[in-house]
C-alpha cells in the first residue's frame, strides 16, 4: 500500500473525501480510497464509516450551499452553453420535488451523480435537515459497500497500488 495511505488513513480519507465532495476534481474517485483504507490490516469499521459520513456531509454541504445561493443565477446566465434551458430546469425541478428523498439517496450512490446531487438539491431549495438526513443515509450505504469491497479484495488493491 502507498505509505501515505497507511500513515494518514482516517485523516487522509477525510481530507480526500471532503475535497471530492466539495467539488474539487481528484484523479481517483473517493471509492478507491475507502476500499484502500478498509483493506489495511488494522482498519476499524466504525472509524471508516464515521469518517466517510462526516467527510461527505461536510464537503457536500459546501456545494449544496453554493447552489442555494448562486445556482439559479449561474444556470440562467451560463446554462445555455451546456444545453440547460429554463424549460429543462423546470422539468427536473418538478421531478425532483416529487422524488427528492429518493433522488438524494440514489443520486449519491450512482457514480457520476454523487457530486451533482448536492448541487441539484441546493438549487431546488431542499432544507438542510432533509439534505443532511438523506445524504447521511447514502454515505452510510456507500461506506459499507466500499468497506466490504476493501476487506474482500484488499490483496488485489494492494497489488494494483503497489
Amino acid at each position: 500500500m502507498p505509505e501515505f495511505i497507511e500513515q494518514f488513513s482516517y485523516l487522509g480519507l477525510f481530507i480526500i473525501l471532503f475535497a471530492e465532495e466539495a467539488g474539487i476534481f481528484l484523479p481517483l474517485p473517493g471509492d478507491i480510497f475507502i476500499a484502500t483504507v478498509a483493506a489495511l490490516p488494522h482498519s476499524n469499521y466504525f472509524l471508516i464509516v464515521t469518517t466517510v459520513v462526516f467527510a461527505t456531509l461536510a464537503g457536500s454541504t459546501i456545494l449544496f450551499t453554493l447552489a442555494q445561493k448562486f445556482g439559479r443565477k449561474l444556470l440562467t446566465k451560463y446554462g445555455k452553453y451546456i444545453k440547460i434551458t429554463p424549460n429543462k430546469i423546470k422539468k427536473v425541478e418538478k421531478w425532483f420535488e416529487k422524488y427528492k428523498s429518493f433522488t438524494i439517496v440514489i443520486g449519491r450512490l450512482v457514480p457520476g451523480l454523487r457530486i451533482v446531487t448536492p448541487f441539484v438539491a441546493g438549487l431546488f431549495n431542499v432544507s438542510y435537515k432533509m439534505f443532511w438526513f438523506y445524504t447521511a443515509i447514502a454515505a452510510f450505504i456507500w461506506a459499507n459497500i466500499y468497506f466490504i469491497i476493501g476487506r474482500f479484495f484488499g490483496n488485489i488493491l494492494e497489488k494494483f497500488l503497489g
